[in-house]
Formats: structure tokens, sequence, C-alpha cells
């Protein structure tokens, strides 16, 4: 109780000193998200449940839009199954939004438990050779808990972000991935940044989602995914490219609930000597794995393959 009242005069001493900036809506927004992070547990996974029984089948959010997904990803599988698979991506989508929450408000002690690095001495190994790294994710089960990997390696992290549309969400979301020490750093200005910290001769890892989907406008790059024609973003590919840094994907395994296993797999040692696309096809090749062995794990609730009649407009090479 103490530690939420400190919370709350925060907000409000903060309040007093940016005016505009930081109002009503961040106290409300903070009070209600601190108390969500200190949830135990059990008491997280319940609500997520909750939340995600209201968002399918009260609400029914983008419901058709997930199933129109999972049949042409999976049109082997029986209706049953893929219902069974759609339920528990709504369970997996509101388990990493309370993760995010977690991350910013619970202990760090508490945090670090739930996130069990396999390997990070591949990150180590390139940090004595004197190599930095991009570190390629998806939206794929709990990637948000890989900003708390700052205290076991030696680069300094950048995470890439997409500035969200509502302010007060926005700092709470950035203050949880910068709470570990990683450097925050909007995907408009990455790339400037990343060369600021070469200049100083910094070595860095910077985070990347690298599974967007394109602008409409902007489908130049092609890969088949699952059988599906997919839009695919170069922007991460040449960032490690022009920079000459090794490339590595995050694989991650959920052990139970809340609690995940991140593993790093090579997908190249220096992206610069790597022919156009391969990189790219690296990835999305480990991700189509994942997405077999754990279907429910990834934001189905996107409408990923919605360029498709792009493909034959603009007559662009499938790779």
């Amino acid at each position: 109780m103490r530690t939420l009242k400190f919370e709350i005069v925060s907000n409000l001493v903060a309040v007093a000193m940016f005016g505009k900036n930081y109002g009503i809506v961040d106290i409300l927004l903070r009070s209600v998200l601190f108390c969500v992070g200190h949830l135990p547990r059990r008491c997280l996974c319940a609500l997520s449940n909750v939340l995600a029984f209201l968002a399918e089948r009260v609400a029914g959010y983008r419901r058709r839009v997930v199933m129109d997904n999972l049949r042409k990803a999976f049109p082997g599988k029986p209706e049953k199954e893929l219902r069974r698979i759609a339920s528990a991506s709504y369970r997996n989508f509101f388990d990493v939004m309370l993760n995010i929450f977690r991350i910013r408000y619970a202990s760090q002690k508490r945090v670090m438990r739930s996130a069990t690095y396999v390997n990070p001495e591949v990150m180590q190994d390139l940090y004595a050779r004197g190599v930095s790294g991009v570190l390629l994710a998806a939206h794929y089960s709990c990637w948000e808990c890989v900003v708390t990997m700052q205290p076991y390696i030696s680069h300094q992290t950048v995470a890439a972000y997409q500035p969200a549309s509502f302010a007060p969400l926005e700092r709470v979301v950035a203050e949880a991935r910068g709470r570990f020490g990683a450097k925050m750093a909007a995907l408009r200005e990455v790339f400037r940044v990343l060369l600021e910290s070469q200049a100083r001769k910094e070595l860095t890892m910077t985070l990347m989602v690298a599974d967007q989907s394109p602008a409409h406008g902007s489908c130049t790059h092609w890969l088949t995914l699952l059988g599906q024609l997919t839009p695919v973003l170069m922007g991460p590919e040449r960032i490690a490219q022009k920079l000459g840094a090794a490339v590595l994907y995050l694989r991650v395994v959920e052990q139970k609930r809340f609690c995940y296993e991140y593993e790093l797999v090579v997908l190249s040692q220096n992206a610069a000597l790597e022919k156009p696309m391969a990189v790219t096809k690296k990835f999305f090749a480990e991700l189509e794995k994942d997405l077999i062995r754990m279907p429910h794990c990834w934001m189905w609730t996107h409408r990923r393959w919605k360029n498709q009649d792009r493909y034959e407009i603009e007559k662009i090479c499938v790779a």
C-alpha cells in the first residue's frame, strides 16, 4: 500500500512538473497498471483468461480475421482444432499485454525469474570479437521480456520501437522496455542512433520485431510463409548490412504462462557478406518452425496476408 501511495504521489508531482504532457489519464492508467503489474502469476493467468473470453466470445474482436488467417495457414487442420488455436491465441495476446505491465511495475527480481536465457554466450562471443548484432524477434509469445537481457551481456542494447498513438500507454511501454538498461530508439531514428554508437566505437545489440506487414504501397519483397505469399520488410536486414553486424533470431519457448525461455539462433555472422534477402529468408524459416510447433503464440489478429493482390500488380520477384 505504501508503494502504491508513493507511485500515485510521484505521478502527481510529474503532473505539476510537466503540465499538459502528463495528466489525469496518466495517473489513472498508471495506478491501474501498477496494481496489475503486482498481481501473482495465477491472478494474471485468471485475468488474462477473462479478458480473452470477453474479447473473443463477447466482443468478437477480429475473430473473423483470426479464423481466416488460420484457415489459410493450416488448411489441413479440422475446424475444431483451428478454433482451439484461436482461443489460445487470444489468451497469448493478453498474456503479452499483461507481461508488459509486469515488466514495468513488478520487482526486477521477480521479472528476471520469468526469463531464462539458454545461450547468452553467443552474444558474449560477438562482443569479444568486437562485433555488434541485430536481434530479430517476431510477434510471437512474449518477445517483450527480452529487454531483461542487458544484465547478461556487454553490448548496449538498443530497442527499436514504433511509437503508439495513445501517449499515456506509450510512455508506460517505453519505461518498461528501458527499465533494465536498454536504449530506446524510434524506428525512423534507429539507424542514426546506431551510426552514432558505431562512431563512438560502442558495440550494440539492436532488438527489432521483423515480421510486420509493410504498408500497402511498400510491398516490394515477398516470401512464402506457411504456404502464403507474404510481403516482408527489408529494413532490419539493410540496417544489419550497412553496419556489418551479426544477425540473430530470438526463439521464444513458453515454459508455462508468464515464464519464458529465450534461445539465440545465429542467422549470419556478418550481414554485409550475405546475398540480398538471405538474412530475411533465414528469419522467416525459423519463424515458420515456431509457428508450426506452437501456432497459438503468434498474433493472428493482424491481417497477415491482406496485400497478396499487390504481388501480381507490382510484378515483384518471389524469393
